[in-house]
């Protein structure tokens, strides 16, 4: 029990020990520490507990009249008169009349100190009993000592508690250094995004490439195609000329195409007109029989010489009809606004020579748009 006295003493040094009810806050502070320590060593032996609390109260009640006595010692206790008490003789008198009695001002009474009706006959009858088992009161002592401390003066600053306000600069910091870089991760995205959507990184395109020659597609013809001849290449003897610009008596249009003679300063030429694919927009040109007998019974080579019209490209097909060496099959071209010599080989294993000329089939543009064909003449090279 020393420890929780010592405690006790401690408390009172440090608080006002005059004033009563801080002492007796400080007592309530010793019996609640014992509790405390009672209940932490898991003692349920009432026996015990009843001893303990009795050595409690008489170390409470023992330094209680202590400090009563040193406080009656120290100061002697001022009278003190009512007002209402008091005549107005007297105070004229200058005194206070004789059968009048001050009242004295006491101290509040203890609860530790009053009588009660108890069993054990009150704090007058505890005594500090040694007898039985001790329980250690070292963590009741700093319990206690903690209570009155807290209670008798203003708590000093407690030093050990971090602020909290660098944490939450740190924090800022870190959130504003996040919403920097994800910023800067958008707009390197967004940057990336619109140079792949406007193809920056292509290389550009050579725009002084000439036009790509055109090209040769069969649709019924076995064959192979032949490459485009050269306008500057020219013809040899060997070609036989089967149509010009004035055989335009030769030609005959369908009923949705056109033919027109025209001359500039390439020269003269038919300009061919198709408004449908189907064989209402064909253009016929007779080819003589003559010419058919020559490609009777062996392979020969065609030319057309053609343009588009300036600006402009077009996809255009031809047909043979050569009376009794049959049929060639259908050639696609594609032109474009430069004159060029189309060429296609055809092959008639019949060598009976046909006795009625034959037709070529154009329709200058399959895809119905109604795109012009510029013809300049056509060319045969029979047997190759």
């Amino acid at each position: 029990m020393s420890g929780l006295e010592t405690a006790i003493r401690n408390a009172l040094e440090r608080s006002d020990r005059s004033n009563a009810e801080t002492r007796a806050r400080i007592y309530q502070s010793a019996r609640q520490a014992l509790e405390n320590g009672l209940q932490k060593q898991q003692i349920e032996d009432p026996e015990i507990i009843a001893k303990q609390r009795h050595r409690l109260e008489a170390v409470i009640h023992a330094i209680e009249t202590e400090e009563r006595a040193a406080l009656k010692g120290r100061t002697a206790a001022p009278p003190v008169v009512s007002l209402g008490d008091v005549r107005p003789a007297q105070v004229k008198a200058g005194g206070v009349a004789a059968g009048v009695e001050p009242p004295v001002r006491r101290e509040p009474e203890f609860e530790g100190a009053r009588p009660t009706t108890q069993a054990d006959g009150g704090l007058q009858a505890l005594r500090a009993d040694r007898d039985g088992p001790m329980v250690s009161t070292r963590a009741a002592a700093e319990e206690a000592r903690q209570d009155a401390g807290a209670q008798s003066s203003p708590a000093a600053p407690d030093l050990g508690v971090t602020d909290k306000r660098p944490r939450k600069r740190r924090r800022g910091r870190f959130l504003s250094f996040l919403m920097v870089v994800t910023t800067l991760a958008a707009a390197v995205g967004a940057a990336v995004w619109w140079v792949q959507t406007n193809d920056l990184l292509r290389a550009p395109a050579d725009t002084n490439v000439a036009n790509p020659p055109p090209s040769v597609e069969t649709e019924d013809f076995s064959g192979t195609a032949l490459p485009t001849l050269g306008a500057q290449e020219g013809f040899s003897s060997d070609w036989i000329e089967i149509f010009t610009a004035a055989d335009a008596g030769a030609v005959k249009p369908a009923a949705r195409a056109s033919a027109e003679p025209l001359d500039d300063d390439g020269g003269a030429f038919v300009r061919l007109t198709s408004t449908t694919a189907t064989e209402d927009g064909d253009v016929a040109i007779e080819i003589p029989a003559e010419v058919l007998a020559e490609l009777s019974g062996k392979s020969s080579t065609l030319a057309l010489s053609v343009k588009a019209l300036a600006g402009k490209a077009t996809e255009f097909a031809v047909e043979c009809d050569f009376s009794t060496l049959g049929a060639c099959g259908r050639h696609r071209f594609s032109i474009h606004d430069d004159r060029m010599d189309m060429l296609f080989k055809v092959t008639f294993d019949r060598s009976l020579a046909p006795n009625s000329p034959g037709r070529l089939l154009i329709n200058s543009d399959v895809s119905g748009a109604g795109n012009s064909l510029d013809l300049y003449a056509i060319r045969v090279l029979p047997g190759q």
